[in-house]
């Protein structure tokens, strides 16, 4: 859903072509000129709060003419110069959230956040303008195209689901409340990436099994201390492959601990007050609130859902937990127990043994710079288009720009925030800057992840990093093949939140095809990766799927409980072990508080069922590359026109049968889970 609805929606925070052979060398320059949605060089804290109190004045007095306009109401005098508004507020505020999360200066970081809070409680006015409802509420759309009627019917709907119907009591209260919870959501997501921690390892003994390149980013002090932090380039390789079990424990330790302990009361507060606006709006809970207008409709839906998948995934979790405690019994014949700081380790050993599958050897052929270069020629080749670099001034330097040409003309533009720095955002995410309106503005979005490289290095990435940014690149072509709407609410990724994550799910899958990794994944000698290697590891992908699937029904059925269970009684840590024990195959672990860091809780809420959801769609799409070519051009331009360019301008069950011929099912979805490693 296009940011600025989506504020509105819930009342809180916060979504012919070159070969790749040759993309470094063909990319030209920019052929369109600078238009809004970019960076300001020299931009600081000052001058960004003095940019943000005159669109907030702007803002503000857009509204208020809207609130005094007087009928004829219509589509051209009233929905419309609405929508601007919402245009207006998202263009307002899009470069300014990406930078709260990614910008170098604290200072600047810290006033983006305040500016943020402000435009939050700016859509909360808006939501509750009863002036304004009343007036949309006169416009006759019956006769206008089926996208502006689902538009106002959309509209109207999210007010009256603001609160905008309530008393004037009830509606100041709302408001109170909804500023809380903004405030409270800004400051748990503050929490999570300003908490850096560490551990120090005394001698590089320790780091024994560990990559080279890896152990020479890692050299000792001047006292002889590596230091190794729970930043993703750090944390996830030692989890994978150093042999000190201590060492893996005690990183692993810090890392679930992070936001410990201010989170624990800040999410708190977010489940009290998130229960009281749901009841202050007529709702049992928050999740029932949460998931009305999503393609699961109700809780209920997604507790069963939860259970189906968590049982149709135990046969085989249980069969990949036992090859796991199999190996660690080599290595600790007293072992009883698989914890999770040991699982990734575990299922490396087990490849490794079994499937003849190394890690560390293939992660040579994955360089930072050849693996944008092979995405790119990726989406190049299947959707005809070419992406070229974007002239725009950059936050930081390691930052770069680009922009998607078709037909001669620019159809959007990205920004890649790739590596890891301090005070940046810790995980991996699209971020929307600016909507694509037809005929009035292009999309531009940002993908923010925490790559190795941008240092000088070659930038070896795990293969499972190339999955997180073919996926984040994904999220990155929806915004922008669907960016040709005429109205805000449906641009780019705007659909249903349980169906946004099935597209770039799907785009992981070609990971897999080597068509598309011999066109980038070489090694510094440029000896490109094996065909036998790869087919051993499409044996060994399915391995410890099972596992996986259960670990991903813990984190959705504690989304679900937190937000269904009444705050008074809550206990959020006991809430966690008991479903950690139900679902996942790996035990709690003492005296960690995963919760205080694990952002979906605010940002998806109730929702985090989402990933496996999109996931079973995802997988009944891929079924038509599989069966046609993985490169057929006519189906990847079929998914493009019927799934990802009417962004949210119809259901999301619709846009997938229009593509499928039918209604989705579990039935690809199930024939992977019961595929034989």
């Amino acid at each position: 859903m296009n940011k600025t609805l989506l504020l509105l929606t819930t009342c809180i925070a916060l979504s012919a072509c070159q070969s790749p052979a040759n993309n470094s060398a063909d990319r030209s320059q920019s052929t369109v000129p600078e238009k809004a949605g970019n960076f300001q060089a020299g931009l600081t804290a000052s001058s960004l709060s003095e940019q943000c109190a005159r669109q907030l004045a702007n803002a503000n007095q857009r509204l208020n003419a809207l609130e005094k306009l007087q009928p004829p109401l219509t589509v051209d005098t009233f929905l419309k110069p609405v929508d601007q508004l919402f245009i207006t507020i998202d263009n307002d505020t899009g470069m300014t959230y990406l930078l709260n999360n990614v910008h170098p200066d604290s200072d600047l970081q810290a006033a983006a956040d305040t500016c943020i809070q402000d435009f939050s409680n700016l859509l909360t006015k808006i939501g509750l303008s009863k002036p304004l409802y009343e007036r949309l509420q006169q416009v006759d759309a019956t006769q206008e195209q089926a996208d502006t009627q689902r538009y106002l019917a959309d509209l109207l709907r999210e007010f009256r689901r603001s609160g905008v119907d309530k008393s004037d009591r009830e509606r100041e209260n709302i408001r109170a409340i909804t500023e809380k919870i903004t405030a409270l959501g800004q400051a748990f997501a503050k929490n999570i990436r300003e908490d850096v921690r560490s551990i120090t390892l005394r001698s590089a003994a320790e780091l024994d099994g560990m990559p080279q390149d890896y152990i020479d980013q890692h050299q000792p002090d001047e006292k002889g201390d590596i230091t190794i932090t729970t930043d993703y380039p750090d944390l996830f390789p030692l989890l994978r492959y150093a042999k000190n079990d201590t060492v893996r424990l005690t990183l692993y330790k810090h890392y679930l601990n992070r936001g410990f302990p201010a989170n624990d009361q800040v999410l708190k507060d977010i489940v009290l007050y998130r229960d009281q606006l749901a009841k202050a709006l007529g709702y049992k809970d928050f999740a029932t609130y949460a998931l009305e207008n999503m393609m699961v409709k109700n809780p209920e839906t997604v507790s069963t859902f939860i259970e189906r998948i968590a049982t149709m995934a135990a046969p085989r979790a249980e069969s990949d937990y036992n090859e796991l405690l199999k190996a660690l019994q080599t290595i600790d014949p007293t072992a009883t127990r698989v914890g999770n700081w040991q699982k990734s380790f575990l299922e490396e050993t087990v490849r490794r043994d079994q499937y003849n599958v190394d890690t560390k050897v293939i992660r040579q052929y994955f360089q930072y710079d050849k693996v944008r270069d092979g995405i790119f020629g990726l989406v190049e080749d299947l959707f005809s288009v070419q992406i070229r670099p974007w002239q725009t001034p950059v936050w930081d330097e390691s930052v770069e720009a680009f922009e998607i040409i078709e037909n001669g003309q620019s159809i959007g533009r990205f920004y890649l925030d790739m590596h890891p720095r301090a005070g940046k955002y810790k995980h991996a995410a699209q971020f929307g800057v600016q909507s694509g309106i037809a005929g009035q503005q292009l999309p531009v979005a940002a993908l923010v992840c925490n790559f190795p490289g941008g240092d000088g290095t070659p930038g070896l990435m795990e293969h499972t990093q190339v999955e997180t940014f073919l996926h984040e690149f994904g999220h990155l072509i929806h915004s922008i093949f669907g960016g040709q709407q005429r109205w805000a609410g449906f641009a780019g990724v705007a659909t249903e939140r349980d169906f946004v994550e099935a597209p770039s799910q799907m785009l992981e899958e070609w990971i897999w095809d080597y068509d598309t990794l011999e066109a980038f994944a070489s090694n510094q000698q440029g000896d490109v990766i094996p065909e036998s290697l790869v087919e051993k590891m499409r044996t060994a992908r399915d391995f410890a799927r099972g596992t996986h699937i259960r670990n991903q029904m813990f984190y959705a059925a504690l989304s679900l409980a937190i937000y269904q269970t009444p705050p008074n009684e809550l206990d959020i840590k006991e809430t966690m072990i008991k479903l950690q024990t139900e679902y996942s195959p790996f035990a709690y672990i003492d005296d960690t508080h995963f919760y205080a860091s694990f952002g979906h809780l605010f940002g998806y809420s109730a929702a985090y069922y989402t990933y496996m959801w999109s996931e079973v769609i995802a997988a009944d799409i891929l079924e038509q590359f599989k069966q046609n070519g993985m490169r057929n051009k006519d189906i990847a331009n079929r998914y493009r026109q019927t799934v990802l360019a009417p962004g949210g301008s119809k259901d999301a069950a619709d846009l997938v049968e229009n593509f499928l011929g039918r209604p989705f099912n579990f039935d690809a979805f199930i024939k992977r889970l019961n595929k034989d490693s």
